[in-house]
Protein backbone atom coordinates (compact mmCIF):
# COMPACT_ATOMS: atom_id res chain seq x y z
CA UNK A 1 0.00 0.00 0.00
CA UNK A 2 1.48 3.34 -1.06
CA UNK A 3 1.80 6.30 1.32
CA UNK A 4 2.43 8.72 -1.55
CA UNK A 5 0.44 11.94 -1.58
CA UNK A 6 -0.52 14.01 -4.61
CA UNK A 7 2.05 16.72 -3.85
CA UNK A 8 4.82 14.09 -3.93
CA UNK A 9 4.26 13.35 -7.63
CA UNK A 10 5.42 15.89 -10.21
CA UNK A 11 5.69 14.16 -13.59
CA UNK A 12 5.06 10.94 -15.48
CA UNK A 13 8.31 9.30 -14.33
CA UNK A 14 7.48 9.89 -10.66
CA UNK A 15 3.91 8.69 -11.20
CA UNK A 16 5.22 5.52 -12.87
CA UNK A 17 7.45 4.81 -9.87
CA UNK A 18 4.67 5.56 -7.35
CA UNK A 19 2.08 3.27 -8.98
CA UNK A 20 4.43 0.53 -10.17
CA UNK A 21 3.37 0.74 -13.82
CA UNK A 22 5.77 1.39 -16.71
CA UNK A 23 5.66 4.95 -18.02
CA UNK A 24 5.26 3.77 -21.63
CA UNK A 25 2.13 1.82 -20.69
CA UNK A 26 0.61 4.85 -18.99
CA UNK A 27 1.57 6.99 -21.98
CA UNK A 28 -0.04 4.53 -24.38
CA UNK A 29 -3.34 4.94 -22.52
CA UNK A 30 -2.99 8.73 -22.41
CA UNK A 31 -2.59 8.83 -26.18
CA UNK A 32 -5.15 6.15 -27.04
CA UNK A 33 -7.62 7.47 -29.63
CA UNK A 34 -10.40 5.32 -28.13
CA UNK A 35 -9.77 4.51 -24.45
CA UNK A 36 -12.94 2.42 -24.14
CA UNK A 37 -11.13 -0.34 -26.07
CA UNK A 38 -9.09 -0.99 -22.90
CA UNK A 39 -12.21 -2.14 -21.04
CA UNK A 40 -14.75 -4.90 -20.92
CA UNK A 41 -18.24 -3.38 -20.67
CA UNK A 42 -20.49 -5.19 -18.21
CA UNK A 43 -24.22 -4.52 -18.09
CA UNK A 44 -25.81 -4.77 -14.66
CA UNK A 45 -29.60 -4.77 -14.38
CA UNK A 46 -30.94 -1.95 -12.23
CA UNK A 47 -33.04 -3.03 -9.29
CA UNK A 48 -36.54 -1.80 -8.67
CA UNK A 49 -40.03 -2.52 -9.95
CA UNK A 50 -40.04 0.61 -12.12
CA UNK A 51 -36.56 0.03 -13.59
CA UNK A 52 -37.05 -3.30 -15.34
CA UNK A 53 -35.15 -3.41 -18.62
CA UNK A 54 -32.72 -0.69 -17.49
CA UNK A 55 -29.03 -1.44 -17.18
CA UNK A 56 -25.98 0.19 -15.66
CA UNK A 57 -22.81 0.01 -17.76
CA UNK A 58 -19.66 -0.78 -15.77
CA UNK A 59 -16.18 -0.61 -17.31
CA UNK A 60 -13.71 -3.28 -16.21
CA UNK A 61 -10.05 -2.91 -17.22
CA UNK A 62 -8.85 -5.70 -19.51
CA UNK A 63 -5.20 -5.31 -18.46
CA UNK A 64 -3.84 -5.84 -14.94
CA UNK A 65 -1.47 -2.87 -15.26
CA UNK A 66 -4.40 -0.52 -15.94
CA UNK A 67 -6.33 -1.84 -12.93
CA UNK A 68 -3.16 -1.44 -10.83
CA UNK A 69 -2.69 2.13 -12.09
CA UNK A 70 -6.22 3.07 -11.09
CA UNK A 71 -6.01 1.29 -7.74
CA UNK A 72 -2.76 3.05 -6.87
CA UNK A 73 -4.05 6.45 -7.98
CA UNK A 74 -7.09 5.91 -5.76
CA UNK A 75 -4.75 5.35 -2.79
CA UNK A 76 -2.69 8.44 -3.64
CA UNK A 77 -5.84 10.57 -3.76
CA UNK A 78 -7.15 9.02 -0.53
CA UNK A 79 -3.86 9.85 1.19
CA UNK A 80 -4.22 13.46 0.10
CA UNK A 81 -7.69 14.36 1.35
CA UNK A 82 -10.05 13.84 4.29
CA UNK A 83 -13.82 13.84 3.95
CA UNK A 84 -16.32 14.99 6.54
CA UNK A 85 -19.05 12.76 7.90
CA UNK A 86 -21.45 14.04 5.26
CA UNK A 87 -19.58 11.98 2.61
CA UNK A 88 -20.79 8.43 3.16
CA UNK A 89 -19.99 6.61 -0.08
CA UNK A 90 -16.79 4.76 -1.02
CA UNK A 91 -14.95 5.39 2.25
CA UNK A 92 -13.63 2.88 4.78
CA UNK A 93 -15.93 2.54 7.78
CA UNK A 94 -18.85 4.20 6.01
CA UNK A 95 -21.74 2.48 4.31
CA UNK A 96 -25.44 2.59 3.56
CA UNK A 97 -25.94 1.70 7.24
CA UNK A 98 -23.85 4.57 8.62
CA UNK A 99 -25.53 6.89 6.12
CA UNK A 100 -29.00 5.84 7.25
CA UNK A 101 -28.05 6.32 10.91
CA UNK A 102 -27.51 10.04 10.29
CA UNK A 103 -31.19 10.46 9.40
CA UNK A 104 -32.97 8.35 12.02
CA UNK A 105 -35.96 9.71 13.94
CA UNK A 106 -36.24 12.85 11.82
CA UNK A 107 -39.50 14.68 11.12
CA UNK A 108 -38.90 15.24 7.42
CA UNK A 109 -36.49 13.60 4.97
CA UNK A 110 -35.81 15.02 1.50
CA UNK A 111 -34.11 12.89 -1.16
CA UNK A 112 -32.44 13.94 -4.41
CA UNK A 113 -30.62 11.73 -6.93
CA UNK A 114 -28.08 13.08 -9.42
CA UNK A 115 -28.69 12.03 -13.02
CA UNK A 116 -25.97 9.94 -14.72
CA UNK A 117 -23.58 10.72 -11.87
CA UNK A 118 -20.29 9.22 -13.09
CA UNK A 119 -21.05 9.84 -16.76
CA UNK A 120 -21.62 13.53 -16.01
CA UNK A 121 -18.16 14.07 -14.48
CA UNK A 122 -15.69 15.28 -17.10
CA UNK A 123 -11.93 14.98 -17.46
CA UNK A 124 -11.70 18.77 -16.98
CA UNK A 125 -13.54 18.55 -13.64
CA UNK A 126 -11.21 15.78 -12.44
CA UNK A 127 -8.20 17.90 -13.46
CA UNK A 128 -9.45 20.93 -11.53
CA UNK A 129 -10.17 18.80 -8.46
CA UNK A 130 -6.64 17.34 -8.45
CA UNK A 131 -5.21 20.86 -8.78
CA UNK A 132 -7.27 21.86 -5.74
CA UNK A 133 -5.63 19.03 -3.75
CA UNK A 134 -2.17 20.44 -4.41
CA UNK A 135 -1.13 18.64 -7.58
CA UNK A 136 0.75 20.61 -10.22
CA UNK A 137 -0.83 21.27 -13.61
CA UNK A 138 1.14 18.57 -15.45
CA UNK A 139 0.32 15.76 -13.03
CA UNK A 140 -3.30 16.93 -12.76
CA UNK A 141 -3.65 16.68 -16.53
CA UNK A 142 -1.95 13.27 -16.64
CA UNK A 143 -4.07 11.81 -13.84
CA UNK A 144 -7.29 13.26 -15.21
CA UNK A 145 -6.59 11.69 -18.60
CA UNK A 146 -5.35 8.40 -17.12
CA UNK A 147 -8.36 7.95 -14.85
CA UNK A 148 -11.15 8.84 -17.26
CA UNK A 149 -12.49 7.07 -20.33
CA UNK A 150 -12.71 9.18 -23.46
CA UNK A 151 -13.28 12.35 -21.46
CA UNK A 152 -15.62 11.09 -18.74
CA UNK A 153 -15.32 9.43 -15.33
CA UNK A 154 -17.31 6.34 -16.25
CA UNK A 155 -18.32 3.80 -13.63
CA UNK A 156 -16.22 0.75 -12.89
CA UNK A 157 -12.58 1.85 -12.62
CA UNK A 158 -10.81 1.45 -9.29
CA UNK A 159 -10.34 5.21 -8.95
CA UNK A 160 -13.72 6.56 -10.10
CA UNK A 161 -15.32 6.45 -6.60
CA UNK A 162 -12.69 8.55 -4.80
CA UNK A 163 -12.35 10.90 -7.78
CA UNK A 164 -16.11 11.46 -7.80
CA UNK A 165 -15.87 12.44 -4.13
CA UNK A 166 -13.17 15.07 -4.73
CA UNK A 167 -15.06 16.45 -7.74
CA UNK A 168 -18.10 16.87 -5.46
CA UNK A 169 -16.28 18.83 -2.75
CA UNK A 170 -17.76 22.16 -3.88
CA UNK A 171 -21.20 20.58 -4.28
CA UNK A 172 -20.91 19.15 -0.75
CA UNK A 173 -19.81 22.52 0.61
CA UNK A 174 -22.83 24.24 -0.94
CA UNK A 175 -25.14 21.53 0.42
CA UNK A 176 -23.64 21.88 3.90
CA UNK A 177 -24.41 25.59 3.76
CA UNK A 178 -28.02 24.75 2.88
CA UNK A 179 -28.10 22.37 5.83
CA UNK A 180 -26.65 25.00 8.16
CA UNK A 181 -29.21 27.65 7.20
CA UNK A 182 -32.11 25.22 7.66
CA UNK A 183 -30.69 23.49 10.78
CA UNK A 184 -30.87 20.13 9.06
CA UNK A 185 -28.59 17.14 8.45
CA UNK A 186 -27.02 16.54 5.03
CA UNK A 187 -25.28 13.49 3.62
CA UNK A 188 -24.28 12.23 0.19
CA UNK A 189 -23.81 8.59 -0.76
CA UNK A 190 -22.42 8.73 -4.32
CA UNK A 191 -25.28 10.25 -6.34
CA UNK A 192 -27.81 9.99 -3.51
CA UNK A 193 -28.35 13.25 -1.56
CA UNK A 194 -30.32 13.30 1.68
CA UNK A 195 -31.46 16.11 3.99
CA UNK A 196 -33.38 15.58 7.21
CA UNK A 197 -34.72 17.70 10.04
CA UNK A 198 -37.74 19.70 11.08
CA UNK A 199 -37.55 22.10 8.12
CA UNK A 200 -35.01 20.76 5.60
CA UNK A 201 -34.24 22.77 2.42
CA UNK A 202 -36.93 23.18 -0.20
CA UNK A 203 -36.57 20.88 -3.24
CA UNK A 204 -36.10 23.84 -5.59
CA UNK A 205 -33.12 25.07 -3.55
CA UNK A 206 -31.51 21.63 -3.60
CA UNK A 207 -31.99 21.42 -7.36
CA UNK A 208 -30.49 24.90 -7.82
CA UNK A 209 -27.30 23.79 -6.01
CA UNK A 210 -27.10 20.60 -8.06
CA UNK A 211 -27.47 22.56 -11.32
CA UNK A 212 -25.00 25.20 -10.16
CA UNK A 213 -22.36 22.51 -9.77
CA UNK A 214 -22.75 21.12 -13.28
CA UNK A 215 -25.08 18.22 -12.47
CA UNK A 216 -28.73 17.49 -13.12
CA UNK A 217 -31.46 16.09 -10.93
CA UNK A 218 -33.13 12.81 -11.89
CA UNK A 219 -36.35 13.31 -13.84
CA UNK A 220 -38.47 12.27 -10.82
CA UNK A 221 -37.08 15.28 -8.93
CA UNK A 222 -36.77 15.50 -5.15
CA UNK A 223 -39.12 13.46 -3.02
CA UNK A 224 -40.13 13.98 0.61
CA UNK A 225 -40.91 11.50 3.40
CA UNK A 226 -42.60 12.44 6.66
CA UNK A 227 -42.38 10.89 10.09
CA UNK A 228 -45.34 8.66 10.82
CA UNK A 229 -45.15 7.15 7.33
CA UNK A 230 -42.45 5.07 5.65
CA UNK A 231 -39.00 6.64 5.66
CA UNK A 232 -36.02 5.08 3.86
CA UNK A 233 -32.43 6.24 3.40
CA UNK A 234 -30.12 4.39 0.98
CA UNK A 235 -32.58 1.51 0.94
CA UNK A 236 -32.92 1.10 4.72
CA UNK A 237 -35.84 1.95 6.97
CA UNK A 238 -35.03 4.70 9.50
CA UNK A 239 -38.26 4.76 11.51
CA UNK A 240 -36.87 2.43 14.18
CA UNK A 241 -35.62 4.07 17.39
CA UNK A 242 -32.53 1.89 17.69
CA UNK A 243 -30.98 1.27 14.27
CA UNK A 244 -31.69 1.18 10.53
CA UNK A 245 -33.65 -1.85 9.38
CA UNK A 246 -34.00 -3.86 6.20
CA UNK A 247 -37.23 -3.19 4.28
CA UNK A 248 -39.98 -5.64 5.20
CA UNK A 249 -40.52 -6.60 1.54
CA UNK A 250 -36.86 -7.53 1.16
CA UNK A 251 -36.91 -9.64 4.31
CA UNK A 252 -40.04 -11.43 3.13
CA UNK A 253 -38.44 -12.25 -0.25
CA UNK A 254 -35.21 -13.45 1.36
CA UNK A 255 -37.13 -15.72 3.74
CA UNK A 256 -39.06 -17.15 0.81
CA UNK A 257 -35.89 -17.85 -1.17
CA UNK A 258 -34.32 -19.54 1.86
CA UNK A 259 -37.46 -21.68 2.22
CA UNK A 260 -37.33 -22.78 -1.42
CA UNK A 261 -33.62 -23.58 -1.22
CA UNK A 262 -34.25 -25.67 1.86
CA UNK A 263 -37.04 -27.48 0.04
CA UNK A 264 -35.57 -27.85 -3.47
CA UNK A 265 -31.85 -27.17 -3.05
CA UNK A 266 -29.96 -25.05 -5.58
CA UNK A 267 -32.26 -26.44 -8.25
CA UNK A 268 -34.62 -23.69 -7.16
CA UNK A 269 -32.50 -21.19 -9.13
CA UNK A 270 -32.98 -23.12 -12.38
CA UNK A 271 -36.63 -22.12 -12.63
CA UNK A 272 -37.81 -18.55 -13.33
CA UNK A 273 -39.77 -17.31 -10.38
CA UNK A 274 -40.77 -13.95 -8.98
CA UNK A 275 -39.74 -15.22 -5.56
CA UNK A 276 -36.03 -15.02 -6.34
CA UNK A 277 -36.03 -12.11 -8.78
CA UNK A 278 -33.84 -10.08 -6.39
CA UNK A 279 -31.27 -12.91 -6.25
CA UNK A 280 -31.29 -15.11 -9.38
CA UNK A 281 -28.20 -17.11 -8.31
CA UNK A 282 -26.98 -18.76 -5.11
CA UNK A 283 -23.96 -16.41 -5.01
CA UNK A 284 -26.17 -13.33 -5.23
CA UNK A 285 -28.46 -14.68 -2.53
CA UNK A 286 -25.50 -15.26 -0.22
CA UNK A 287 -24.36 -11.72 -1.02
CA UNK A 288 -27.75 -10.46 0.18
CA UNK A 289 -27.36 -12.44 3.40
CA UNK A 290 -23.92 -10.90 3.96
CA UNK A 291 -25.43 -7.45 3.45
CA UNK A 292 -28.34 -8.32 5.74
CA UNK A 293 -25.81 -9.32 8.41
CA UNK A 294 -24.32 -5.80 8.34
CA UNK A 295 -27.79 -4.35 8.99
CA UNK A 296 -29.64 -6.97 11.05
CA UNK A 297 -27.26 -9.74 12.18
CA UNK A 298 -29.94 -11.82 13.91
CA UNK A 299 -32.11 -11.91 10.80
CA UNK A 300 -29.13 -13.01 8.68
CA UNK A 301 -28.34 -15.80 11.16
CA UNK A 302 -31.91 -17.08 10.87
CA UNK A 303 -31.54 -17.23 7.08
CA UNK A 304 -28.30 -19.21 7.42
CA UNK A 305 -29.95 -21.57 9.87
CA UNK A 306 -32.75 -22.20 7.37
CA UNK A 307 -30.18 -23.12 4.72
CA UNK A 308 -28.12 -25.32 7.01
Amino acid sequence: MTTTRIEDVHDLAELSFAVGVKAELIESYLNAPWQAHHYQIIKIAKRGRNRQGEYRQVYKAKNKWLAQLHRSVAMIISNSVEFGEHVQGFLAGRSTVSNAKLHMKKDVIVHADIKDFFNAITEAQVCQSILALGGNLLIAQILARACTIDGYLLQGTRCSPVLSNIVCRRLDSDMLELARTTKSTFSRYADNITFSGITPPAPENIEAVINGNGFQLQAKGCYVQYRGARQFVTGLSVVDHERPRLPKKMKKKLRLIAYYIKKHGDGHFEFPSRSHSIAPTRAQFEGFIAYAHSVEPQFAKKLWSMLN
